[in-house]
């Protein structure tokens, strides 16, 4: 397989250099200016609710949000100095932390089964994908589960050709043949079968994976903005308890950022299970076999060791926030 490279160090360094432009140290009586960035998909949805309530502004915090298609995606520009905090799934942060980036998860949106394997009908198992083009994106979760799943079916990675793609494509390289199948979440997963017309399907894998939807920072921005963080998550903390106390209000949000249709939102809403926390002996776990997996499929340096992921998921802002 191909190794997974984060972005390299030097952008780290240059993210610290213009640390300025992504929190600036406000007086008490302005906001403060962040970079947050957001994935696009349903999983993020106390985000999306924070950013319709003006939750953030709630806090004292200016926000600018930016959207990207993966939670990958997002960590780059965590790491490159795009962004202050934002969304990502745990495998992310595995290869971050497998490359020796001090990217830290601060707290959990929820913890769910994200993902179905969308295909053409021919295709009526995971086994039938050997010799298949299948869609995946790259040193995401996405990547993990389609791993354990081939493996459940008895086949190798290589027993299939995946087909590393941006989330966004996957639906028109599905339309138009040039994938039998892909893995993603939703809304993507309803956007293909509408798209296919009755031409494809989902395979689902009930138990196989369970994802951490987790928010991120970089070890910098703990040292040096507690605070900052602190307020974030206070924010997400409403956002949660909106979600939970009004949660058509919370569909309409969400499908509007996600663009689809609130009735086919509310089909598939209460997959998600939102509930912000922190379970750190967990996530921790979760952390060290996905980093096994990388090593042993050889997908980083071949002198990579376990990481210390104590370090990685950092939970007393999360206790500050809360207990504020």
């Amino acid at each position: 397989m191909t190794r997974i490279s984060i972005q390299p160090l030097k952008r780290l360094a240059q993210a610290l250099a213009g640390a300025a432009l992504l929190f600036g140290q406000a007086s008490p009586a302005a906001a403060q200016a962040v970079s947050i960035g957001e994935g696009l998909g349903a999983t993020w949805g106390q985000f999306y609710v924070a950013d319709s309530l003006k939750l953030w502004q709630k806090q004292g915090l200016e926000p600018k949000v930016v959207n990207f298609p993966s939670g990958r995606l997002v960590l780059d520009a965590l790491v490159g100095g795009g962004v202050a905090f934002g969304t990502a799934a745990e495998t992310p942060v595995v290869f971050a932390a497998l490359n020796g980036l001090p990217v830290r998860i601060i707290g959990t949106l929820n913890r769910h089964e994200p993902f179905d394997v969308v295909a053409t009908t021919e295709i009526k198992t995971i086994a039938d994908l050997k010799g298949k083009k299948v869609g995946y994106a790259q040193g995401t979760n996405a990547h993990y589960y389609l791993s354990k799943a081939l493996e459940q079916a008895g086949l190798k990675f290589s027993d299939v050709t995946a087909v590393s793609l941006t989330p966004t494509d996957f639906v028109a390289s599905l339309v138009n043949g040039a994938l039998d199948a892909f893995v993603w979440t939703e809304p993507v997963i309803t956007k293909a079968l509408a798209e296919g017309k009755g031409r494809f399907h989902a395979i689902k894998t009930p138990g196989l994976y369970t994802t951490f939807s987790s928010i991120i920072t970089l070890q910098s921005t703990i040292d040096n903005n507690p605070e900052l963080l602190t307020k974030a998550l206070k924010a997400l903390i409403e956002a949660d308890q909106a979600v939970k106390s009004n949660p058509d209000a919370a569909i309409a949000i969400v499908a509007e950022k996600i663009r689809l249709d609130p009735e086919i939102t509310k089909g598939f809403w209460n997959r998600f299970n939102y509930d912000l926390g922190l379970d750190k002996p967990a996530l921790v776990s979760a952390l060290k076999e996905q980093a096994q997996w990388a090593i042993d499929n050889k997908l980083v340096r071949p002198d990579a060791t376990i990481p210390d992921f104590d370090k990685v998921v950092v939970g007393g802002l999360f206790d500050a926030a809360r207990a504020k």
